[in-house]
């Protein structure tokens, strides 16, 4: 089953930062894709909901941010080796 790891856009720095999270998609994207892009029309799986409940760390200023906009959410598929 295809892993991805999540990551989100800053909101402090505007620079890309891991959420040291992954979920398992059956029917993901090949290649780095925002998870509103992704799900745009489709039905959003619950493993997916549940990253809006976490927070995010800025690893530059220390603060912490919600993942309000799914926009700079994005799942980063892992390849396997």
């Amino acid at each position: 089953m295809p892993t991805y790891d999540i990551h989100v856009q800053c909101l402090d720095c505007g620079a890309e930062h891991p959420l040291l999270m992954r979920i398992f998609l059956i029917d993901g994207p090949e290649r780095r894709e925002s998870i509103a892009g992704w799900f745009q029309g489709r039905s959003v799986p619950p493993q997916v909901s549940a990253v809006k409940r976490h927070s995010a760390f800025c690893l530059k200023t220390g603060k912490k941010f919600n993942l309000d906009d799914d926009a700079k959410v994005f799942l980063m598929p892992i390849r396997p080796e």
